[in-house]
């Protein structure tokens, strides 16, 4: 088995093209260094460097070396999380990881239910608008996520759930100047001043294309949103003494309407969130599959049509 200081130099190598700066960022002696790297192109039986005068980078068969590694590491993660697990005691824990917007709308209701039916169960719950996810996903420190994947390039691994579209509504406190002018196009809402979790590139190119998909409209799209947090409460709040301008789904604003704190501005225009769900392919244990099937029955498309393993966008 190649040794971890072997790899951190091969790593450290490929980063920054140059012996001496990557012995000293592995903390090594030049001479060690130079040992490291031979032992793992003796390892591999084939040159993984190329060395010249503008730097050292790697060959071919040291690009397809690194991502050996990567893969490397990759089981290995899943292997210390699995045993992770296994050490637990009592009931087993259900790793969840979703977006901001699917709490009320999709997450709480669908828990309430299980808690409902199986005292025991037992949830780690973690909210983020970024991809972070889906990596901590593979890595096994999810069992399950629940947000917009629908424009994540790379879903070879990973069983997908496609799940009903839910419209998004912009909200605003009532003494919000928008009030006023009635039904509003879209581009209105996002000439005004935003408050949103995480805006990935795909939300921010469908965003430049309504407002005309020019250096103006991505001028606009650069700067939002104004105030960016994945704890859609605290945006919520804020949208309450502020003229921010808040999108989510009816569930999310249900109190602070009834009470009168917030106002949906009407637009001539509906957006959807495209709502996924994703598992490790072939992961399984009891309360996963029970979350899995409830999710499904309550807000799966059936028959859920194929998602694209490549897309023009990337989350």
């Amino acid at each position: 088995m190649i040794e971890k200081k072997v790899i951190s130099a091969v790593r450290a190598l490929a980063e920054h093209n140059s012996f001496s700066v990557a012995a000293d960022v592995v903390g090594t002696s030049p001479a060690s260094f130079s040992r490291y790297i031979n032992q793992a192109e003796t390892y591999a039986g084939i040159s993984l460097f190329e060395r010249g005068g503008n730097g050292t980078f790697p060959t071919p068969a040291g690009r397809r070396f690194l991502q050996m590694l990567d893969a490397l590491h990759l089981a290995g993660s899943q292997f210390e999380a699995g045993v992770d697990k296994l050490r637990q005691a009592g009931p087993a824990n259900l790793n969840i990881g979703y977006g901001p917007l699917a709490s009320r709308t999709i997450l709480a209701p669908l828990l309430s239910e299980i808690l409902q039916e199986h005292s025991k169960f037992r949830a780690l719950v973690q909210v983020r608008a970024t991809k972070d996810p889906l990596d901590d996903l593979r890595l096994g420190k999810l069992d399950v996520v629940v947000c917009d994947l629908t424009h994540t390039p790379d879903l070879r691994d990973l069983e997908i759930c496609l799940l009903q579209k839910e419209p998004i509504a912009f909200w605003a406190r009532p003494s919000h100047p928008l009030h006023k002018k009635g039904s509003l196009s879209v581009k209105e809402i996002f000439r005004g001043s935003l408050g949103s979790a995480h805006l990935h590139r795909h939300w921010r190119t469908a965003v430049a294309n309504i407002l005309g998909n020019d250096k103006a409209a991505w001028d606009i799209v650069d700067q939002l949103p104004q105030v960016e947090s994945d704890d859609f409460a605290f945006l919520t709040e804020l949208a309450c003494h502020s003229d921010l301008i808040l999108a989510g789904m009816k569930a999310d604003i249900a109190q602070h309407r009834s009470l009168g704190l917030l106002k949906q501005l009407h637009t001539k225009e509906t957006l959807t969130w495209n709502i996924c769900a994703a598992r490790r392919a072939g992961s399984s244990f009891p309360m996963l599959d029970i979350f899995w099937k409830r999710l499904d029955a309550r807000h799966g498309i059936s028959p859920a049509p194929p998602v694209p393993q490549q897309t023009a966008e990337a989350v």
